[in-house]
């Protein structure tokens, strides 16, 4: 129970993260079409993005290997087969 509830913590930071990352984004685009772009804005966006899909990735992953679990026992697949 412990270790779903991580992996749903981890991909809801990895959705805030990217919304925080895209708005970060928009909102450098903004700026460069007056003129006064800051690039770390564009760093940071990039970033924060970067890493809110790379958390939902693995968070997925990980979700999705335990998914059938109970049917690859009674095949008698080990998890090192997979």
């Amino acid at each position: 129970m412990e270790g779903t509830r991580l992996l749903i913590m981890t991909s809801r930071l990895g959705s805030a993260l990217i919304l925080v990352g895209l708005i970060a984004l928009m909102v450098f685009l903004v700026m460069l079409t007056t003129g006064q772009a800051d690039w770390r804005l564009l760093l940071a966006g990039a970033a924060l993005a970067a890493l809110g899909l790379l958390l939902r990735r693995r968070a997925a992953r990980t979700e999705a290997s335990r998914r059938f679990r109970t049917l690859r026992r009674m095949l008698g697949h080990r998890p090192e087969d997979e």
